[in-house]
């Protein structure tokens, strides 16, 4: 008799793998250059096991970037917690919350890369609104943290809240992503691996002082 508890745990190791590894060569090589052939290979199973997994290769991407961006997510709740983000006033939580684009610039430029060639894969491959949803919801963390600090500045008026509030959520998430992205992809240097920190850091100082009510 099977031990049906011993086979999934197996299923989930492999998937793990599978996800793990397809990340890493993704980010590294870009999602176009790599075949679903060469992550079986990396997981070192055949390619009949990879699409048992994930039928297709979009199918494959998407659970990818859901679960980095879950991991992401995870990390910015611990971060929130231990230095109390609640407690904080709007001004300081507007901070606090792009220095999460400084951390993904300076310790996770894989999942820059990864999300940026994702997002050009799926336009090519025509994905439906309804099939992204998941990955929608994955990166709404961003979104919900910029309606956290804006409802806060509309009590506490250390931000400015005269601007809708989507104009605040472009004028932040989108600059910096942008920004933070095209460092990562070493597009201004050729793919040298020069420092952008403070160029990151000083667009920060800027918004804050767009934003901040002195």
């Amino acid at each position: 008799m099977r031990n049906l508890e011993k086979d999934e745990l197996e299923m989930t190791s492999r998937r793990e793998a599978m996800l793990s590894e397809g990340f890493r060569l993704f980010s590294e090589k870009g999602i176009e250059a790599v075949s679903m052939q060469e992550v079986a290979a990396a997981c070192g199973v055949g390619i009949a096991t990879l699409y048992r997994y994930f039928n297709t290769k979009f199918a494959l991407v998407l659970a990818i970037s859901v679960r980095q961006w879950a991991d992401y997510e995870k990390h910015v709740r611990e971060m929130r917690e231990k230095r109390r983000a609640n407690d904080m006033p709007a001004s300081e939580e507007l901070s606090f919350y792009l220095d999460f684009y400084i951390d993904l610039y300076k310790n996770h430029k894989d999942i820059l890369r990864f999300n940026q060639d994702f997002n050009n894969f799926v336009r090519h491959e025509r994905a439906t609104p309804e099939q992204l949803r998941p990955y929608v919801e994955s990166i709404d963390i961003f979104a919900r943290m910029v309606n956290e600090v804006y409802n806060k500045g509309k009590e506490d008026g250390t931000i400015r809240t005269d601007l809708p509030k989507e104009k605040m959520f472009a004028s932040t998430s989108h600059i910096m992503l942008a920004i933070v992205v095209r460092y990562a992809q070493g597009l201004l240097f050729s793919g040298s691996e020069v420092d952008m920190s403070e160029e990151v850091l000083m667009t920060k100082r800027m918004i804050l002082r767009e934003f901040v009510v002195s």
